[in-house]
């Protein structure tokens, strides 16, 4: 007959089951028991055990750790709760949520559902397509919060700052903002214009502006120091592309007293004359001079463009000048090899069609359907003369190492274009309204904003030389939360991802139920 036996260990009083029976072999009575649970003295009950088969959920928990352990550093949710309140939360889950699976706004509750963040956060929101639709128009409109916010990370950067410009695409009718104008991308398709503002001190996205698609780069410059002016920034520079270069554009950010470096196109007739002045006496050993290990002869000069004094430094390097002289070639007997003296139906066709962009380095002589190529001389030698050349262009006098060394930092903004176009899956836009575009993109900020805080800290853990960002999320991904008996406990934390944790310099967890926080806390 079975019955109940208790066993109190360390303060906690055991229950199980124990049924008497006869070993046969050993010839005596012995015991079997099932473990029943533990005994509620209170109420007198057993609280019944939980087995693994019982467990009801289990969620990825290594990405969202990492991203609130960095975010923390930077003190995002703070910043984030401060201006929005409890919809603080709400925006980073989100945000985090497009880091760890490109998706669109649709299948974002997936992602979302597979995560801990709801739990770190204690949200109980649907994150519905519906449910995001709505978020964000209502998101747009906390201009208020959003000013608040942007000041909170804006603060103390008082010194140079980045601009850039860049145009996001849309074939939909009901956003009113786009407008056809000068797409960057290439794109036969209406855009909006988007500003962003990134610290020159840490790399960091710091703010955002939406502009509509057909207004001019120069105005929405002008608009863009106006609105960082507003947030204590005394001091700003833009560092634009080489498609931005005009005499008028030149002009008119000189009266609006605008700084500036940017690229000298060769095409233009100062291009053209700078790099002619300059062939003969660049590689004067006397102006060679040495950046980040490299060699580079430098000539300085006044130069006038219009009504308007700058100062142009032309560079050389000839490591660049041997790669870019070596693929050119080889393109241009490739092109050769595929066409010199073969045979076509369309013979002229053909050869534009193959020779694209180097169709001016060649005479096409055509015999019935066989094409005869010479080669252009004179066209390629200004082009080979340009190689391993950069002219840049600086609105005040400044030192030439500084001027390539700012110039090079555009290469942090151009990042952060290409992660919002492209890894965070923004092109091309697929909201309908401008209001939610507004909300997502500010979305889209927050997620610029943590995935360059987490690639300086790959960057410094020395982890991107054999590992993306993405490799890293999905080796930590493999780090889940369980949920048994009501109670969230961790899977066993691996050695390739304890390693990630401690050159991040990033505390393994422990559990999982001590990083939940209190909602908007």
């Amino acid at each position: 007959m079975a019955y109940l036996v208790k066993q109190k260990i360390r303060g906690h009083t055991y229950v199980y089951e124990a049924e008497n029976f006869w070993d046969p072999e050993k010839k005596q009575s012995r015991q079997k028991r099932r473990y029943l649970g533990v005994w509620d003295e209170a109420t007198g009950q057993i609280i019944p055990k939980t087995a693994e088969r019982d467990v009801k959920t289990t969620k990825s928990f290594g990405p969202a750790y990492l991203l609130d352990s960095i975010g923390s550093e930077f003190e995002l949710r703070k910043k984030l709760s401060n201006s929005f309140g409890k919809d603080g939360d709400l925006i980073l889950t989100i945000a985090m949520s497009k880091l760890l699976h490109q998706t669109s706004l649709k299948n974002l509750r997936h992602v979302v559902e597979d995560s801990f963040l709801p739990e770190m956060y204690s949200l109980k929101e649907s994150f519905s397509s519906q449910w995001l639709s709505n978020f964000l128009e209502r998101l747009s409109a906390k201009e208020a919060a959003m000013t608040s916010f942007y000041s909170s990370i804006v603060a103390g950067e008082d010194e140079t700052l980045i601009f850039d410009i860049t145009s996001l695409s849309s074939a939909s009718r009901n956003i009113d903002w786009l407008e056809w104008g000068y797409n960057r991308d290439g794109l036969d398709l209406p855009q909006v214009n988007l500003g962003l503002v990134l610290s020159l001190n840490n790399h960091l996205p710091l703010y955002f502006k939406l502009f509509p698609g057909s207004i001019s780069d120069v105005t929405t410059l002008k608009n863009l120091v106006a609105e960082v002016k507003s947030f204590g920034i005394t001091k700003s520079l833009f560092i634009l592309d080489r498609g931005f270069y005009s005499e008028s554009n030149i002009k008119e950010m000189a009266a609006e007293k605008i700084d500036f470096i940017l690229p000298l196109p060769f095409s233009v007739n100062i291009g053209k004359g700078l790099i002619s002045e300059t062939n003969r006496d660049i590689e004067n050993p006397a102006n060679a001079m040495r950046f980040a290990g490299d060699i580079f002869y430098v000539l300085e000069s006044e130069i006038q463009i219009g009504e308007v004094n700058a100062y142009g430094y032309v560079l050389f390097n000839k490591k660049r000048e041997g790669k870019e002289i070596n693929s050119f070639y080889n393109r241009l007997i490739d092109i050769e090899s595929a066409l010199n003296g073969k045979e076509f139906n369309n013979p002229l066709g053909q050869f534009k069609l193959i020779a694209g962009n180097f169709e001016r380095y060649f005479e096409c002589n055509v015999d019935g359907k066989t094409i005869q190529l010479r080669r252009r001389v004179n066209a390629i030698s200004q082009a080979v003369n340009r190689f391993g050349k950069t002219i840049l262009i600086s609105a005040t006098k400044r030192k030439w190492v500084e001027v390539l060394s700012l110039y090079r930092e555009r290469d942090e903004v151009e990042k952060r274009f290409d992660d919002l176009k492209n890894e965070l899956e923004v092109m091309p836009l697929r909201v309908k309204k401008i209001e939610t575009l507004q909300g997502l993109l500010f979305i889209f900020f927050i997620s610029l904003i943590l995935r360059a805080i987490l690639l300086q800290r790959a960057r410094e853990a020395e982890l991107l030389d054999k590992k993306s960002i993405e490799d890293i999320l999905m080796e930590l991904a493999k780090l889940r939360a369980v949920k048994v008996g009501g109670k969230w406990r961790l899977t066993e934390i691996s050695k390739k991802q304890r390693t990630i944790l401690e050159k991040m310099k990033i505390g393994i967890p422990i559990e999982a139920n001590l990083v939940i926080k209190k909602s908007g806390a």
